[in-house]
């Protein structure tokens, strides 16, 4: 294996896609498509309280992160034996060239198509970076995973180009790979939720839900003559709604789901892995968190929130019991659940490393399944 072999697989492969005439026309469709997304995403998100730059920023990542699941995997999953069935991967095994150099030209050049895809957007993506409320560090971060991200795709279709003979089975399996990566790990998390969800006692530290059998007030008139004004008096005070000093602890029986026992299963979704690899930033409003539509920091936070689990801590609900008995609770306060969640330790590392192991060892199959001489072929396959 050679860097000059690498590169020589790479400058063919490209130069043959440039000789078609369909790329010029897939990226034109692609900018189009890019662009459309973004204005749109401008103008419903052009509101201070939606956050228009964090939001447009996530929108495009997951837009483009998207489209690349459709497309890349069909970069590299005929490669190996489209040529084959022309008769050109025989020519190319009979010359100094080792497997390691064609499946990594093969892979290399569909990865530098995949950042060409990708560098289209990059004008977008620093439109909503002028929008503010978005950091140079967070889309830094957030594109060198999209872009980790991408060369496992690109393996994943290589992969499956060597081990079938046909190039409609290998870009099945591949879509069918990146849908259950997708599609599969949302879904398998979902049921496997009622799997760990069960009734368990937790303490809790608020107003007891029988405050007001204990402490109902008897009914009066204020009109009522027999009353003297020191009874109405002390009668006005028994109605009086409960205060954080009458909160005490206590045991509750409530649905509890661990989703600690199964939270492994989210960080294999690429998606997933991009939204936490950068999540936004809340702003802080007097005292109050405003997050506006982003997508990838609900997405981060969920994932982290289900990474941490119920915990086992008292839950202190003596706030929000007194101001839910007062009427005057809302969802808003300074306490937000999301950005507790966000400020535990991230899960993306993992989902990474998944994702590269997964690719590394597509990448090795690959190269072992282009060694020379063949033991054996699938029926109906042509060596020349």
């Amino acid at each position: 294996m050679s860097w000059h072999g690498i590169r020589t697989i790479a400058a063919l492969e490209l130069r043959q896609r440039l000789r078609t005439s369909r790329w010029p026309i897939v990226f034109g469709i692609w900018v189009l498509l890019i662009a459309g997304v973004s204005f749109l995403s401008y103008w419903a998100t052009n509101d201070p309280d939606l956050r228009s730059g964090s939001a447009m920023y996530d929108i495009v990542v997951f837009f483009v992160l998207g489209l690349s699941m459709l497309i890349v995997p069909s970069l590299t999953a005929t490669s190996v034996n489209g040529d084959r069935e022309h008769g050109v991967l025989a020519t190319l095994q009979t010359t100094l060239l080792t497997p390691w150099d064609i499946a990594l030209g093969k892979l290399l050049s569909a990865w530098v198509v995949a950042l060409a895809f990708l560098a289209t957007a990059l004008p977008f993506l620093a439109w909503a970076w002028f929008e503010g409320g978005i950091s140079g560090g967070r889309i830094v971060l957030s594109l060198l995973v999209l872009v980790l991200v991408l060369a496992v795709t690109c393996a994943i279709g290589l992969m499956f180009s060597t081990l079938t003979a046909r190039t409609v089975s290998s870009a099945v399996l591949t879509y069918l790979t990146m849908g259950a990566l997708v599609f599969g790990t949302t879904i398998g998390f979902g049921l496997s939720a009622f799997l760990v969800t069960q009734q368990e006692t937790q303490q809790v530290h608020g107003i007891p839900d029988n405050w007001y059998e204990q402490h109902q007030p008897p009914a009066f008139d204020p009109a009522d003559p027999n009353l003297t004004p020191e009874q109405i008096e002390e009668l006005q005070k028994a109605n009086q709604q409960p205060t954080r000093a009458d909160c005490t602890t206590f045991t509750r029986r409530t649905t509890v789901a661990h989703t600690e026992r199964i939270w492994w299963i989210l960080p294999l979704n690429p998606f997933v892995v991009v939204a936490d690899a950068a999540p936004s930033a809340p702003r802080k409003e007097n005292g109050i968190y405003s997050s506006g539509f982003t997508p990838m920091r609900w997405i981060s936070a969920g994932a982290r929130a289900a990474r941490n689990g119920p915990g086992a801590e008292v839950e202190d609900s003596c706030a929000r019991d007194v101001a839910m008995f007062s009427g005057d609770y809302t969802d808003e306060g300074s306490d937000d659940p999301l950005q507790k969640a966000l400020d535990t330790a991230p899960v993306w590392p993992y989902g990474l490393a998944f994702l590269l192991l997964a690719g590394g060892g597509a990448t090795v199959l690959a190269g072992s399944r282009l060694r020379t001489p063949i033991r054996r072929l699938p029926n109906g396959t042509r060596i020349a």
